[in-house]
């Protein structure tokens, strides 16, 4: 007998705040973005079929990573079955919006539901984690968490209600290979970092959102020296020209953003084409959190297959 589940998981436009804390230890402050991915599983009995075979060869070549997750989930209740999944996703790959934790995850509730399993956090945290270092975004609203270690530091049940100006440096970067980088942190640094994040954890629980920004902003430009973005001179400028509430990097990534606070006033259109002016050799694009009002019905369905 067959089975069929379906989960969900929103990306993620790069981090509020990324780093190391003292103790070498690599941490992440994630911000959920509205572009999410819905992951379909079939299992089925682990019978030969040639057109099966290459079914799965194709799909195994799009979502690697996914499958490996499933394959661990699914060795660890002692299950043999195959596997097939199917993607629906309009996260951007490669630009460091969280599109392939966002599929894992997604596949992840997928296989649970198919299963009728509830699933405990610190369970999905290590399995991700086997797989590739991951955001956390298994966990609902805002997370901060040692992607590297697949430990959580805290949730928060609040996302900044953002709309994103994206600004795509160009090119695609890989998680894994971007993580396995051998950087070495002056306490000076390692300290700068645990008080940026001994700020924005209280700024996220009162819900201020511009004290967020300002620390999103001084993550941005701490960054440079790791994973330089030769448009953040630019952007910083046009932040403060345009009224933007600060700068958001994808730190592992191509894009920085333009945090704008959501209101029906702002004119969308005139604030790309400003951009334009300045970079017109940039793909630009909006974005939103999932803080926005409008994502309610998003979040209650992801939550539904998150609970456990």
């Amino acid at each position: 007998m067959n089975r069929v589940g379906v989960g969900t998981c929103f990306g993620s436009f790069g981090e509020l705040l990324q780093g190391v804390l003292p103790g070498n230890h690599k941490f992440l402050v994630n911000c959920r973005i509205q572009n999410r991915s819905k992951v379909t599983v079939s299992l089925g009995e682990p019978r030969f079929s040639p057109v099966k075979e290459e079914d799965f060869a194709r799909s195994y070549a799009r979502f690697p990573k996914t499958y490996k997750g499933l394959r661990i989930f699914l060795g660890d209740l002692g299950r043999h079955d195959d596997c097939m999944i199917t993607v629906e996703s309009d996260i951007p790959v490669g630009k460091g919006l969280s599109s392939s934790t966002a599929d894992m995850v997604a596949g992840v509730r997928a296989l649970a539901e198919a299963l009728s399993v509830k699933l405990k956090s610190d369970y999905v945290s290590r399995m991700l984690t086997e797989v590739e270092p991951n955001d956390g975004l298994h966990f609902n609203d805002t997370s901060a968490y040692h992607h590297t270690e697949g430990r959580l530091i805290a949730n928060i049940d609040w996302v900044p209600p953002w709309r994103i100006l994206g600004i795509d440096q160009g090119g695609v970067m890989d998680t894994v290979k971007f993580n396995q980088r051998l950087l070495s942190w002056t306490e000076i640094q390692m300290a700068h970092y645990k008080s940026m994040l001994d700020t924005i954890l209280p700024a996220l629980t009162a819900h201020d959102a511009a004290r967020v920004a300002g620390i999103a902003t001084e993550s941005a430009k701490a960054w440079q020296s790791v994973n330089p973005k030769e448009d953040l001179s630019a952007v910083l400028d046009l932040a403060e020209r345009l009224g933007a509430d600060g700068v958001i990097n994808t730190h592992s990534g191509t894009y920085l953003g333009l945090l704008f606070a959501e209101t029906s006033s702002t004119d969308t259109e005139w604030l790309a084409a400003r951009v334009g002016e300045v970079l017109p050799g940039r793909d630009a694009g909006w974005y939103m959190t999932t803080g926005c009002k409008f994502a309610d019905t998003a979040q209650l369905e992801e939550k539904r297959h998150s609970r456990g």
